[in-house]
This record gives structure tokens, sequence and C-alpha cells, in this order.
């Protein structure tokens, strides 16, 4: 209840999300029937790189800074660098120009047709305020004040039946990792054929990897793994990356990942131990 995504906005796991996130956002688009997206963690969907909050933490510098300082991100990952010039229309190769960042809900409103429809999900007061104000004048979205996990029971299946669950929390709590598991496949119970993100950040890997094999054994839909490790990942006390988990991803999602990818775990994975990983964690089940 009390995170604020402008500390962070930007950085690392912002970057992985939001590559992959516009891929599937893409591979939806290339179907004529609408569809229906709804992020469970919304934050404010906006983000002031220059304001107070963002300078303090700082963490865009070591993310989309460091990954748009090379003047080869505009063609290596064309789809986000062109959401980020649509938001910062004076934004250059190598970076100069950018002041504004956007969260998963301004790319997933960016993504919609006029019959499509896309439900955010904010908690907080102040976030749910200000993600009214950056996003609250379009017919095709509802904004809810709820809680996430409640709302991913309430709100699927959505209509129309065709679209994807972005699960993003914070991780703050003890227990976040068993309530993300457990919204995940009761969201997919209710909605089975939805495609589903959940993102989860990474500390130690033997951690991570029970959770996943947790899932794994839990779900019987295809699941694909994304993760960048910016670090060996052996330590409680910092962040050493993310990962995605991707339910039943669009048709050679994989194969789309596998350039854009490598040009970001070149540019951020740069320590001992760091890299990419892109795996199925259940294929005998695909």
């Amino acid at each position: 209840m009390n995170y604020r995504h402008s500390f962070h906005a930007g950085n690392h796991g912002d970057v992985l999300k939001h590559v992959v996130l516009l891929e599937m956002l893409d591979a939806l688009r290339a179907k004529p029937s609408p569809f229906h997206l709804l992020d469970s963690h919304a934050g404010r969907g906006l983000y002031d790189l220059a304001g107070d909050e963002a300078q303090r933490g700082g963490e865009y510098r070591l993310g989309v800074g460091a990954l748009l300082a090379d003047p080869a991100a505009a063609t290596a990952l064309p789809l986000y660098w062109a959401a980020l010039r649509d938001l910062n229309p004076d934004l250059s190769t190598g970076g100069g120009g950018l002041r504004h960042y956007p969260g998963s809900p301004w790319l997933l409103r960016r993504a919609l047709r006029e019959t499509d429809r896309l439900s955010l999900v904010e908690l907080h007061p102040e976030e749910h305020a200000a993600l009214k104000r950056n996003l609250g004048r379009d017919t095709r979205i509802s904004i809810h004040r709820r809680d996430a996990w409640e709302a991913l029971g309430a709100l699927l299946p959505p209509n129309p039946r065709r679209g994807l669950v972005l699960i993003d929390p914070a991780f703050e709590q003890r227990d976040e990792f068993n309530r993300a598991g457990d919204a995940l496949l009761h969201g997919l119970q209710r909605w089975p054929t939805g495609q589903y993100v959940l993102w989860y950040p990474i500390k130690q890997r033997a951690s991570t990897d029970a959770f996943i094999r947790d899932i794994a054994k839990r779900n019987n839909a295809p699941m694909l793994r994304v993760e960048l490790l910016l670090r060996k990942a052996d330590s409680d006390t910092r962040l050493n990356g993310s990962g995605l988990l991707i339910v039943n991803p669009p048709w050679k999602l994989a194969e789309r990942l596998a350039g854009p990818l490598d040009f970001i775990a070149a540019k951020l994975a740069r320590e001992a131990g760091g890299g990419l990983r892109l795996d199925w964690p259940n294929p005998e089940k695909d």
C-alpha cells in the first residue's frame, strides 16, 4: 500500500517487462477480433523522469537510460523505441530528449483499437487519483480502486474473451509470491484461454526457481519464462534481476523476443553472473 513506482520507473525491470509486453500486444493486434486487457497493479500510468522521486531513485539511468545510450537501440528495439518516441517527441538516438516514461497502463492504452477494452486496478489512493488524471478520459478504459487480488477474481473472465492479464505486484509483503502464484492459477481457472504475464523480482535464484516449479506443477497451460539477471542471484539484500512468467504466450513469442532480449542483456547485464534466461518451465505439457 505504500509502494510508489515513481522511484523505480524506467529501471531494468521496467525495460524487460515493457519490451516483452509490447511484443505480446503487437501479436494481439495482428488479429482483427477485439481484445480485453487487465492490469492488476496499475500505478499512475505515466512517470516524469525529471521529477523528484525519479531523480532520487535514479534507477532509470541504469535501465532505459543505459539502453538508449546506444544509438542502435532504435533499430534493435523498434516497438519499444516507437512507444518512447510517441511519449517523448524530441527523443533522439543516444537517449537525448527522454523526459517521460510510460507505465504499463499507458502502453496498454496505446495498443487499444476502437472495439478493444482495458481494465486498470490500483488501490493506493494517490496513485489511483493520478491514474485517473492520466488515463481516465478514455471511454474504452475502466479504472477501479480495489484490491488487486480480489479484482483478479471479480473481473475475470472479461468481455471480449480474448486478451491479456498483467500481474505486477510490488512484492513488499512476505507472502506476495504465494498470493501472486495463487492469483495467477485462480485466474486461469476462470479464464483458461487468456494470456497472463506475471512479473517477479529475483534476489536468490533458488527461491524463484522453486516458485516457478510450484506453478508449473499446478498448471497445464504452456508457460514461457523470461529472466534478466544483472549479476549473480545469490543475495536477499538486493535486487539482482527480474523475470516474467508468461502463460499461454502468443505463437512464436520466444523467437520474436530473442533479438531484443539479447540486446537488452548486452547493455544491462554487465556484472559477473548476469545474463538472460529464456525457457519453458513445463515443456512436457506444451
